[in-house]
């Protein structure tokens, strides 16, 4: 369905005040414009699920604040078909209102049934035309497949699906992931597209542990983790029994690359966004992190490409000017900001890193969820420092992997935590003999 140019230009005057009243925290800084630089969020919540806004708000509210593409990746299904939404709270109330307010009367489509208003549903392929515009913003066709095993949540979100995959399930949270994985990889070897699976929040009721992702079997391209999420309750900094995801992602690396000569397993930074008319520091509000993707253009296509490469940095507000990973050279230079200090670190972990795990103390009773083992504290050590927004590691040959991040002095205004600090983050460099999967 094709509006007037009338209507479309009057939506998206609409978005940004949208945006504004929904998280109370203003719009988000422009991402300055660096070329072949797209930035995105591949998790996303909408009324298709369990979202508090229609997919039109919530692709208005990441439009109007510069990002490029958006996966709507609503638990269990994509959004097509014909579904009636409930608007039987207060809260869904006010996000009706706005959502007539901005899109028009003539656009919202409700009944009454019982006395309970419910709103029909927009799929995709009608809404998308309203937003969609070359070389500005694109939707990622996706959905977060959510699986569950007794009390563990196994959730992995699928990208650039050609159609739904149902959650594949399993014995064991390693055969459930590694099922729902092989179906992402299948789909995509049939469809000739490429589509990746990313693991979303292993330490969500801590249900994923370092090693269940050590032994996750992929090729180069399919491995992908969430190592920051925007949600407050997912656990990213773990507990005294419970590594955090950054850690996580460290002793995986090392683990699978030294031990195994496997493939890569990327890190991906999700906002896991589901509030959008209510703001605030337990709220999972959009706009705390994002994914920036080197592609030569925006289409579905080469931007899952690209993050297939390993192409793409991930950031909490933190952007770089330009990145060149390769021949064993991680070489980055930070965007400055007015009034902005910036620290680079190189971590990565040595050859001669001990890497045998070791059970840790038996975890406090009722301690949450399922528990990893412990490692050597220096399996992603801090392996050079550099005060500043230029830094270069040129690697010696006794790392297993380097990767490169970004602290800033200024403080997220938006923050999954108190204390949190704008970042960044880039993909791991494989180094010597293993297979890098770049």
């Amino acid at each position: 369905m094709r509006l007037t140019r009338m209507f479309a230009a009057a939506l998206l005057m609409a978005a940004p005040a949208l945006g504004h009243d929904a998280t109370g925290h203003g719009p988000e800084r422009r991402t300055p414009a660096v070329a072949g630089w797209w930035k995105g969020n591949t998790h996303t919540h909408t009324w298709w699920s369990d979202g508090d806004a229609p997919p039109e708000s919530v692709a208005a509210w990441y439009r109007s604040r510069g990002y490029h593409f958006l996966v709507l990746s609503d638990h269990n299904r994509m959004q097509e078909g014909l579904l009636w939404y409930r608007v039987d709270t207060d809260q869904k109330r006010e996000s009706l209102r706005r959502y007539r307010r901005d899109f028009g009367s003539g656009w919202v489509e409700s009944r009454e049934v019982d006395g309970i208003t419910e709103v029909k549903l927009k799929p995709l392929d009608e809404f998308r035309t309203l937003f969609e515009e070359r070389d500005r913003f694109i939707f990622i066709r996706g959905m977060e497949i959510t699986d569950r095993l007794e009390q563990h949540p196994v959730h992995l979100n699928g990208v650039n699906l050609e159609k739904p995959i149902v959650p594949q399930g399993g014995s064991s949270v390693p055969e459930m992931l590694q099922r729902n994985v092989d179906a992402v990889v299948e789909q995509g070897r049939r469809s000739g597209r490429p589509m990746f699976a990313h693991v979303n929040h292993p330490n969500f009721f801590y249900a994923v542990t370092a090693e269940d992702l050590i032994a996750l079997e992929h090729a180069p391209g399919d491995g992908f983790v969430e190592v920051y999420n925007g949600h407050s309750g997912v656990r990213n900094d773990g507990d005294a029994a419970h590594p955090s995801t950054e850690r996580m992602w460290d002793i995986v690396l090392a683990k699978r690359i030294a031990e195994r000569g496997a493939a890569v397993m990327y890190g991906v930074a999700t906002d896991y966004s589901h509030f959008y008319t209510e703001g605030g520091l337990r709220k999972t509000n959009p706009g705390r992190c994002w994914g920036m993707v080197r592609a030569s253009r925006l289409t579905p296509d080469t931007i899952t490409a690209a993050m297939k490469r390993g192409d793409f940095y991930n950031s909490t507000g933190v952007t770089l000017r330009s990145l060149r990973m390769q021949d064993g050279v991680i070489e980055l230079e930070v965007e400055r900001e007015r009034g902005v200090d910036y620290t680079i670190e190189f971590v990565g972990t040595r050859r001669d890193v001990p890497l045998d795990p070791f059970m840790p103390p038996a975890p406090p009773a009722g301690a949450p969820g399922r528990q990893s083992q412990a490692y050597d504290a220096r399996i992603g050590e801090v392996l050079q420092r550099v005060l500043g927004t230029r830094a270069r590691y040129e690697a010696t040959g006794d790392e297993i992997y380097v990767r490169a991040r970004v602290i800033s002095s200024r403080a997220h205004p938006n923050p999954f935590a108190q204390g949190d600090r704008e970042m960044a983050w880039t993909q791991p460099l494989a180094i010597g003999p293993a297979v890098t999967g770049r």
